[in-house]
């Protein structure tokens, strides 16, 4: 009986020592920066600039919807707030983020700073 008490606190011991580590969940972009995988280099208005404005601003920011005033749905539009330095600023803005839903992931933030770095080309 005595044995069979010490193999059952033994395996008591590691079950409780194991289970708060055995099972973990992080975020990646909060792990490592959230630079992982997440490229930077040559961003291209019409690939990637362009496909993160569809997804998460002409919504609003569109000559068709005319909510905003800034319409980021042609190159121009979103150049000249680009190079006034407006879309960089309100999209890293924590107290009031575009879009109001919340702040851009940390990858889409840096590609589109690294196309206004790079002059916002229109390429």
């Amino acid at each position: 009986m005595k044995k069979v008490c010490s193999v059952s606190a033994l395996l008591g011991f590691l079950f409780l020592a194991l289970v708060p580590v055995s099972c973990w969940y992080d975020n990646e972009e909060a792990l490592y920066g959230g630079d992982l995988g997440c490229d930077t280099v040559n961003v291209r208005y019409s690939v990637e600039v362009r496909g993160i404005m569809q997804n998460n601003c002409y919504s609003c920011h569109s000559t068709s919807s005319n909510v905003s005033g800034f319409p980021f749905d042609d190159y121009a539009g979103l150049k000249a707030y680009a190079e006034n330095g407006g879309l960089v600023g309100r999209m890293n803005d924590q107290l009031s983020p575009m879009p109001p839903t919340g702040l851009l992931s940390a990858c889409d933030r840096a590609k589109i700073e690294a196309w206004v770095k790079a002059g916002a080309p229109e390429n």
